[in-house]
């Protein structure tokens, strides 16, 4: 209750929302009591109910339309005018990310004015005027505060940043004009972060005052003007000099500019470029100083990095050689801070390369910089010596910075807890190296041959281990002859460098433990070695190699000397003599971590022991099954579906072949409808009747089938196949020794519902080539298949895979950029407060400080380890496409990077990225190992492809498409005729023809399709020339939409070129008079160059179209696998609901007032109902103004107006006839000589439940008119 006007207000609370309820007339009559100006006395006002669910309590806040939010780091003191007009009356103070609600009498004033003031400052020079927002959504205004001591000059700039905000009025889900409430937000007006690794001192110019920005730190400057102060920035001790640069502040549009900074502590001037990053995030200018490359020395040598061939007048170096100053940096080996890299400002924003060399050697070639994620090895040569460096180059947080580390590319990690000393083979000369424990040490190769050998100790211990390669991934056990036992060694390679990791001997690391269970002495030795041991009756000992770098297969010695090998990997079972009479069997088993040889004369203990879980038959089953599944992605507030992602089965697919024959043909055509409704109807008797159901069914006059053999009859005999793949289906089975799972994802789509998108269908399946799409005519491959395998082991933590594969089909992602937008839009960035981007800048500095063990990803020992028999992911291959679809600007975090290596992207068009597969075979792997590995196998080939694909070349059409089309058809022929042979006698022709028809088809259509790509990237720049970017759109929205078949396509290529000319010629004189009406006199001479560069751009721009959209039809036509088009319309969404069950219905009748006469009536009408006439030819809609009777263009496509009435042109309500609906178009003549009937149309409706519903939408939207 509101006791000064004595009003009551009901506020629902069973929701969190805000809401508008007016105060009524009262307010104003004591406003007028008050002598208020008429404009604050009229106003309606309004309380504002914001209820929020906040820590499990319900808050409701009363308020005004106003309120303000400080995100400033000190407190504002709020004013607002009063009655009198110049007099300010203080509010309150609100705190840094504190809330004042303005109270009314502080909110309807005569001029609506707040002011604002700090600390030490006076009240701000000009006012935030709330009541412009009623005329403009968003307001930003610089707010100056001058500072209380005159002689300082000091002022403080603040950003208000206002939008307004519609919410419900009162109980109802509407929004008025009056139901808006208004937040101004007071912001710092330029913030700075100091993205280097050392500290900067910030000031302005001709001012005292000065702070001191730590590495990652961010202030506000808040004495500073946006786009008008100087600001000095100094790098106090960088290199043991100082570094100043004196700049304005960057332009609010200029998102990347240079600055440099110069020393004199030297005789010669030095001059260091940055990087000045500058983008406006939510009304504030936020800077961030930073260096582009970060160069850390991990060697343990003095490096030296070249930027240029030619020298540069100025760089930063310590050094004082007048020859290298110019372009080469030192960076000493003790030095273990980042060395600050980068170019001079004219090549700061283009492809950087840089050189290196070790001390005073040879420079190694050049190596680009602008490849984060991707990692390599260079080479280095000085006094003699070939050095491997190994280069990782790693993006930092901000996305601005790279860190470029050099490490050693073999380095050996020591987890033993002692001491340990190594030395190269060959190299008996040299002193031995000591790694200490728990440490790791480079190790620099003086071998030059290509398998390298190491020996290994322990510190201060007599012998050594024998020779192992460290060239090749493996785990060794290395015996050593004293107390230590052995060393076990795991050697990792990558493209980034070899990791020798050395632990101290556990149990389960030697590779076998033999154990003799017979009564016979048994010999083993290693091939290729002289060392024999005799394993004694009823004795066991643990194995390993004599020669580690030898072949490593042990060899059991049976009668006669006959050898039985074994590489003691992998399970195994087997048998031979060991003398005349007795067989004496084998078998190779996992016990624990512990691989076991266990040599017995009992065949059922050998037996068991190997196929323990094997022929277990499955105790408990659990088998799903969906047919599919579907998931929309709304964005509710902008009442827009953005994507649909659908899982879906294979549909029901009849098949047949014929008598001894193994190849089934699809079944095609109006006889798959009956053949299944027929078979329904027989299942269906068959579950309801007692008695036998005949199974011989007549399809047609001429086709009989057996329902029953699953064959058809007449008029010839085949064998007749049903199919029908579950959308998803998995099934885990479970025995007492063993775990199964097998899982099928048969199809995954997921398709793009925004408005005319560029790629409707974002991710699909590639359908199989024509050979393997008539050696399986139903496609049943599965687009992902997974099938493991797992034994389970008694009292025994390790897993052991059997089998582990996971298979994924060829697929392509097809990405534009409003595809991009819409789903950031979904979850907008938050910008990061002053804590935050500290700390993201700390993990950066960590990172840069690693020791160099920290990376490798190397697992810890007491990691859980699993063994995997047979570990295989499958290769990738992905289409690639991508357009930038009319999007003005890409998002922050890639445009930053592309535009930091200078490199402009473009669309691309089914660009091919081959990963290749993942395979491990008998090896121990944690489950974090194996994560690891995957990850950076997969991304580490993708990265690279990425770079030379896409960023490396300028793509114009893919020209190599060509050469792939001509090789994968010559490929069908060579491989069908083979599949043909070996499925039946008679099948051998077929097999031939269709090879025959795909090399035909490829030959043609990689022609035509490469071809049509370059002339539709000519089309595109070409139409970009016409300066118009409503022809461009309108250009852009034809090429999307594919033609139906290649008559429509010919059809619509000729209609462009036509357009083009007619268009061109048109536009000289419509141009220079739209620009006059919108910008005038301007605009009238910027329209009269449109029209005259049009006038080129546009017949030309159709030729091309024309050449390239005849040229695509050509392909679809020759090409045999069908178009994927989009599993439904996108949600229609009406404009005063939200979210409902989706209806297909409503889905193709908006889907169809989108496409009437090219969206002329989307932004005017809103559907509401429609009922087809011809199926697929003729329909009429109703919206909400008008009734429509439209059709098909079958030739252009698209749909076309017949007739439309305005329902209230409409004289009555349309009525039933035996033929149809009616609709009066003109009221009936009573007066004069002769009275007429009046004049209507008839709609040819037969179906009773179709009339009824069209009368009743008719007489609803005519009442309603």
């Amino acid at each position: 209750q509101i006791v000064e006007i004595d009003d009551e207000v009901q506020i629902p609370v069973d929701r969190a929302d805000k809401r508008y309820f007016p105060l009524g007339r009262k307010m104003s009559g004591i406003a007028s009591e008050k002598n208020v100006p008429h404009v604050a006395a009229i106003e309606p006002r309004g309380l504002i109910s914001d209820v929020v669910m906040q820590d499990a309590a319900l808050h409701i806040y009363l308020r005004s339309v106003v309120q303000v939010t400080n995100t400033l780091s000190v407190n504002v003191s709020v004013y607002y005018m009063t009655l009198s007009g110049n007099e300010v009356r203080l509010l309150g103070e609100v705190k840094p990310g504190d809330i004042i609600r303005l109270p009314l009498q502080a909110v309807h004033t005569p001029t609506a004015e707040l002011f604002f003031s700090v600390e030490g400052f006076t009240v701000s020079v000009s006012p935030f005027i709330w009541r412009e927002l009623q005329q403009e959504v968003n307001i930003s205004r610089l707010l100056q505060c001058d500072s209380k001591d005159k002689n300082s000059g000091e002022k403080f700039y603040l950003k208000a940043v206002g939008t307004m905000e519609q919410v419900f009025y009162e109980h109802t889900t509407r929004h008025t004009f009056a139901s808006s409430c208004y937040d101004i937000v007071l912001k710092p007006a330029v913030k700075l972060q100091n993205c280097l690794p050392v500290e900067i001192v910030v000031s302005q110019l001709g001012l005292k005052r000065t702070q001191v920005f730590r590495p990652g730190e961010m202030f506000h400057l808040s004495h500073l003007s946006p786009n008008r102060a100087s600001i000095v920035i100094m790098i106090q001790n960088y290199l043991d000099k100082c570094w100043v640069c004196t700049k304005n502040l960057p332009e609010s549009d200029t998102e990347l500019s240079v600055w440099s900074f110069e020393s004199h502590d030297s005789p010669s001037v030095m001059t260091l470029d940055l990087g000045m990053h500058s983008v406006d995030l939510e009304g504030t200018q936020v800077l961030s100083l930073y260096c582009p490359f970060w160069m850390l020395n991990k060697t343990g040598f003095t490096l030296c990095y070249r930027k240029s061939k030619k020298p540069e007048k100025d760089s930063s170096t310590p050094n004082k050689n007048v020859d290298e100053t110019g372009n080469v940096i030192f960076h000493p080996k003790e030095y273990k801070e980042p060395i600050l890299f980068s170019f001079r400002a004219k090549n700061f924003f283009g492809k950087k390369k840089a050189a290196i060399r070790v001390e005073f050697g040879e420079w190694s070639d050049k190596f680009s910089l602008d490849v984060p994620g991707s990692s390599g090895v260079v080479l280095c040569k000085h006094e003699g010596r070939t050095y491997q460096v190994a280069v990782t180059n790693q993006l930092t947080f901000n996305s601005l910075t790279k860190m470029v580390i050099f490490t050693p590319y073999f380095l050996i990690i020591n987890e033993a807890p002692f001491d340990i000393q190594y030395q190269e083979l060959h190299r008996s000369g040299d002193p031995w190296t000591t790694v200490a424990q728990n440490s790791s040490a480079p190790l620099w190769p003086i071998v030059e041959k290509e398998d390298k050998l190491l020996l290994l100790r322990v510190a201060c211990s007599p012998g050594h281990a024998a020779p192992f390669l460290y060239t090749e991934q493996h785990s060794v056990c290395l015996k050593l002859d004293n107390e230590f036992g052995g060393l076990h060694v795991e050697v990792q390679l990558s493209e980034g460098g070899t990791y020798i990791t050395i632990r101290q001997y556990r149990d389960g690391h030697a590779p076998a433990l033999l154990v003799n269970y017979t009564p016979h002495n048994i010999t083993v030795y290693e091939k290729e070695n002289v060392n024999v041991k005799k394993l004694k009756s009823m004795h066991k000992m643990l194995y390993t190699w004599d020669n580690p770098a030898g072949p490593r297969v042990l060899i059991f010695e049976s009668h006669k000397k006959k050898e039985v090998e074994n590489d003691l990997r992998k399970d195994g079972i087997g048998e031979f003599m060991i003398n005349d009479h007795t067989k004496v069997h084998w078998v190779s088993f996992l016990d624990g971590l512990q691989r076991v040889i266990l040599f017995t004369d009992d065949p059922m203990l050998a037996s068991g022991a190997y196929t323990v879980g094997e022929a277990e038959s499955v105790d408990t089953e659990l088998v799903l099954s969906m047919q599919g599944i579907g998931l929309s992605l709304v964005n509710d507030p902008e009442q827009l579906e953005i994507v649909y992602i659908s899982i879906s089965n294979s549909g029901i697919i009849w098949e047949q072949c014929k008598i001894g024959a193994r190849r089934y043909k699809k079944i095609e055509g109006t006889k798959v409808l009956q053949l299944e409704e027929c078979y329904q109807r027989y299942i269906s008797e068959k579950m309801v009747s007692d008695e036998p159901v005949v199974p011989r069914v007549y399809i047609d006059e001429k086709v009989e089938v057996d329902f029953e053999e699953m064959r058809q009859l007449k008029p010839s005999v085949r064998l007749l196949r049903r199919t029908l793949q579950p959308g998803l289906w998995a099934s885990y089975g479970l025995t007492a020794h063993s775990r199964r799972l097998h899982a099928r994802l048969h199809r995954l789509q997921i398709d793009q519902q925004l408005p005319l998108p560029t790629f409707p269908v974002v991710l699909a399946p590639v359908p199989p080539p024509r050979s393997i799409t008539n050696e399986d005519p139903s496609g049943m491959k599965p687009f992902i298949e997974v099938s493991i395998v797992e034994r389970i082991m008694e009292h025994s933590k390790v897993r052991q895979y059997k089998y582990y594969k996971v298979l994924i089909q060829e697929f392509h992602v097809k990405v534009d950029m409003g595809l991009i937008n819409a789903l950031m839009g979904m979850f907008p960035q938050r910008l990061l407060n002053e804590q935050e981007a500290l700390d993201a800048f700390q993990l950066d500095l960590e990172k840069a400080g690693q020791p160099l063990e920290a990376l490798a990803a190397i697992g810890v020992a007491s990691d859980l380890k699993n063994f995997y028999d047979n570990l295989h992911l499958s290769p990738l291959k992905v289409h690639v496409s991508f357009s930038l679809g009319g999007a003005t600007q890409l998002p922050t975090f890639v445009g930053t990077v592309l535009q930091s290596i200078g490199v402009t992207l473009t669309d691309m068009n089914d660009v091919v990225f081959k990963l290749s597969y993942y395979e491990r075979n008998y090896e121990f792997l944690s489950q974090k190992e194996m994560i690891g590995q995957v990850q950076s196998h997969y991304t580490g080939q993708a990265l690279k492809q990425l770079y030379v694909l896409v960023l490396g070349l300028d793509v114009i059409g893919n020209p190599y498409g060509l050469v792939v089309g001509l090789k994968k058809g010559v490929e069908d022929l060579f491989y069908e005729p083979f599949q043909g042979a070996i499925q039946g006698p008679g099948e051998f022709a077929e097999g031939l023809f269709l090879g025959v028809r795909s090399l035909v088809g490829h030959t043609v259509g990689g022609a035509a399709g490469a071809v049509s790509r370059i002339t539709g990237a000519m089309g595109h720049g070409l139409a970009a020339l016409s300066l118009d970017k409503d022809y461009q759109r309108r250009r852009r929205d034809n090429i999307n939409k594919p033609p139906a078949n290649l008559q429509e396509g010919l059809a619509r290529s000729g209609k462009g070129l036509v357009m083009g000319v007619v268009d061109g010629v048109t536009g000289v004189f419509t141009k220079p008079i739209e620009g006059a009406r919108e910008q005038g006199v301007e605009g009238f001479f910027r329209g009269l160059g449109r029209g005259a560069v049009g006038l080129v751009a546009r017949p030309t721009a159709g030729v091309v179209d024309f050449a390239s959209g005849s040229l695509d039809a050509v392909k679809r036509a020759a090409d045999m696998s069908e178009e994927v088009t989009k599993r439904r319309p996108a949600r229609y969404m009406a404009p005063d609901s939200g979210v409902r069950p989706y209806s297909r219905l409503q889905a193709e009748g908006y889907k169809m007032l989108f496409e009437l006469e090219k969206g002329k009536y989307v932004s005017t009408d809103r559907y509401e109902a429609h009922v087809w006439v011809i199926p697929g030819k003729e329909v009429v809609m109703c919206t909400d103004k008008r009734m429509l009777y439209i059709e098909k263009n079958n030739v252009f496509g698209g749909w076309q107006i017949v007739w439309s009435y305005l329902w209230t042109d409409l004289p009555e309500v349309p009525t039933a006839v035996n033929k149809g609906v009616y609709i009066p178009t003109a009221k009936k003549k009573v007066l004069g000589m002769f009275p007429t009937s009046g004049s209507g149309k008839v709609i040819f409706l037969y179906d009773e439940q179709q009339k009824k519903y069209l009368l009743a939408q008719c007489q609803r939207l005519m009442q309603s008119r």
